[in-house]
């Protein structure tokens, strides 16, 4: 809708852009909740390459594997795997890159009411950063809803902007704001008590799987249920819902037995 801004001669890109802010939003928000749960923040401070790093290379390889295959074959197409030109990083890759780096986190941990808050320390952390993370998305032109003729339609506000291709196409970017926010305050109002983060999780990919429902893109293992059509996104989002449910459900137990 509008993919960059120019200042002092220089393009700033809004995905680029939108990365930084959701990635201070995340750290500011851990270092006010690890100072208020009274849990050591260098130690998740310490993990946090481990998260950028699998996020990053998995994100960009399962992209790579439906375009081009499993394996690079050419300088350019190992380039094009290592490069972040383009932003070209998979949903799945990066869920899979979130869970791995999560496991291996709480791993080290022992007890299990410290295992619940963490999980509630980084599930405040990722959805909030979701909320900047959506709107610098919408902006960007690797993000864009189905057309669309009802009320909820926008157009592109940028001349160079792929939008312009559409007439009006849904908000996904806000949407996903919108939902990052409506769960954290529901877990938080609602909820109150800390160990409900397995439950956030599992909302928020249920709310992400059905958002992206509504988004452009080559879709793969495609299965429709009437109007709505299915692919690995999808399957991804809601397995990982499920996991996360199941987990909840089985501390919960372990709690009461105490």
């Amino acid at each position: 809708m509008y993919p960059y801004i120019t200042l002092f001669g220089e393009k700033l890109y809004m995905t680029g852009v939108g990365i930084v802010v959701a990635f201070l939003t995340f750290l500011i928000v851990s270092i006010y909740l690890t100072r208020r749960y009274h849990q050591n923040f260098w130690k998740f401070f310490y993990w946090m390459p481990v998260l950028i790093i699998l996020c990053y290379f998995l994100g960009s390889y399962v992209q790579f594997f439906f375009d081009y295959g499993a394996i690079p074959t050419t300088g350019a197409e190992l380039l094009t795997l290592l490069s972040p030109y383009g932003y070209k990083f998979h949903f799945v890759g990066l869920l899979i890159g979130i869970v791995i780096a999560i496991a291996v986190f709480l791993r080290k941990i022992k007890r299990l009411e410290n295992k619940k808050i963490w999980i509630d320390i980084l599930f405040y952390s990722i959805t909030l950063s979701l909320v900047p993370l959506g709107l610098f998305l919408l902006m960007w032109d690797n993000f864009i809803g189905n057309s669309t003729n009802s009320w909820l339609g926008i157009k592109s506000f940028h001349s160079e902007s792929q939008w312009n291709k559409f007439n009006l196409v849904y908000p996904i970017g806000i949407f996903l704001s919108l939902w990052a926010l409506l769960v954290t305050l529901y877990i938080r109002i609602i909820k109150k008590k800390f160990g409900y983060g397995l439950l956030g999780f599992a909302v928020l990919l249920l709310i992400i799987a059905l958002i992206l429902l509504f988004q452009q893109y080559p879709r793969h293992g495609v299965v429709t249920i009437w109007l709505a059509v299915f692919d690995i996104k999808q399957y991804a989002a809601l397995l990982v819902a499920l996991r996360c449910f199941l987990l909840f459900r089985k501390w919960k137990k372990m709690e009461s037995k105490e």
